[in-house]
């Protein structure tokens, strides 16, 4: 898997994947960045610095495997759907794992879902995988140097798993290095945090996304600049929306609906409406409610005409009067209408019901206008 993309200096990815050839490595970090962010690029730099004797050089036989996921001592642990012999573990989807991610430079973890087929299905890591870990760091390195573990949405294990991942953490192997990968840090046990050294990525930003998309991409500058808008600053996201447009249609249309039938109180029609996205598979609600988070605080955006590109531009069949709605907007309602989504965010996440969770989203944002 060839090096695509170089780290700006200030950015700190930078400095922690330079902080790799010190010597001084901590046995367990935790990496939190955006879903479809700086995240897993970081990681591979990093564990490539780790692997090469020349700190990264990309050309001697550690880094060639390295860069193709096959060095013997680089372990790869992220969230499957169980098979059918029911091991579930993840050397069964290794091969799926690194095609994605040849495809993937900045995974999102919706389109993983999608490449395993697991939409209607508990992905996860298991219990039997938390061994397998424990047995993957007693092995001895086949180089002499580190022997790494790279785990992919700690977020997604199983408790049991997540239980015995501690342990592992509490007493761990020499020369190990545990890196976690998370999109969502409230959702990784509070006692692993807390054994772990965490580095917060932040979004590359809008306007390096958008000149990024116009130099690699070739992309209009028009098409760009709503692209990036929409992103939030994550590349992944922003190609996300750009080789999948006609998928995420859906949620531009029900974002509109919904602020229309929210805004003339129609309760029949919210509803409806619930009753529709109630029927969508929990990825599918989460996501929404992400693209709805963004598309407030772009409208928000907008009323003081601070905003370079509406998202929802890039969807012209998606009609919607945008200068409007912005025109209703003020920072108290924006923040009460982030809570709401954010509460609800949390309960899908939860497995609560559906169907109430966005009735009472419904509710709340009817209350804000």
């Amino acid at each position: 898997m060839p090096e695509i993309f170089a780290f700006p200096e200030n950015h700190p990815a930078s400095e922690w994947i330079r902080h790799a050839g010190s010597g001084h490595i901590p046995h367990a970090q935790l990496l939190i960045s955006q879903n479809g962010g700086l995240a897993w690029p970081a990681v591979q730099r990093y564990v490539q610095s780790l692997v090469c004797t020349q700190g990264g050089c990309g050309a001697c036989d550690g880094c060639i495997q390295h860069q193709q996921m096959a060095h013997p001592d680089v372990h790869y642990i992220f969230p499957v759907v169980a098979s059918a012999s029911g091991s579930g573990t993840s050397d069964s989807w290794i091969g799926e794992f690194r095609n994605f991610l040849k495809f993937n430079k900045f995974p999102l973890v919706r389109n993983w879902i999608e490449a395993l087929d697991g939409a209607q299905k508990v992905v996860q890591i298991s219990v039997k995988e938390a061994k397998r870990m424990g047995d993957l760091l007693s092995l001895t390195s086949h180089s002499g140097g580190y022997k790494i573990l790279v785990i992919w949405l700690p977020e997604r294990m199983h408790e049991s798993a997540a239980n015995k991942l501690l342990k592992t953490l509490e007493e761990p192997e020499p020369k190990t290095v545990i890196l976690l990968v998370s999109h969502e840090e409230d959702g990784i046990l509070g006692t692993i945090r807390s054994r772990c050294q965490t580095l917060y990525l932040p979004p590359w930003g809008r306007a390096e996304v958008e000149r990024w998309l116009i130099d690699t991409r070739r992309m209009d500058p028009n098409q760009a600049k709503v692209l990036s808008a929409l992103s939030g600053g994550e590349p992944g996201v922003a190609l996300d929306f750009l080789e999948n447009r006609e998928r995420l249609i859906p949620l531009a249309e029900h974002f509109v609906e919904w602020l229309r039938l929210a805004f003339k109180k129609d309760l029949p029609g919210l509803q409806h409406w619930v009753d529709g996205v109630g029927s969508w598979n929990r990825e599918q609600q989460r996501d929404f409610l992400v693209f709805a988070g963004g598309l407030l605080s772009q409208l928000e955006r907008k009323r003081h005409q601070a905003l370079r590109g509406f998202a929802l531009d890039w969807f012209p069949e998606v009609p919607f009067n945008a200068d409007g709605f912005a025109k209703l907007m003020d920072a108290r309602k924006v923040a009460f209408m982030h809570q709401t989504l954010d509460d609800a965010f949390k309960d899908v996440g939860r497995n609560v019901n559906a169907r109430l969770v966005f009735f009472d989203a419904s509710l709340q944002l009817m209350k804000a206008f």
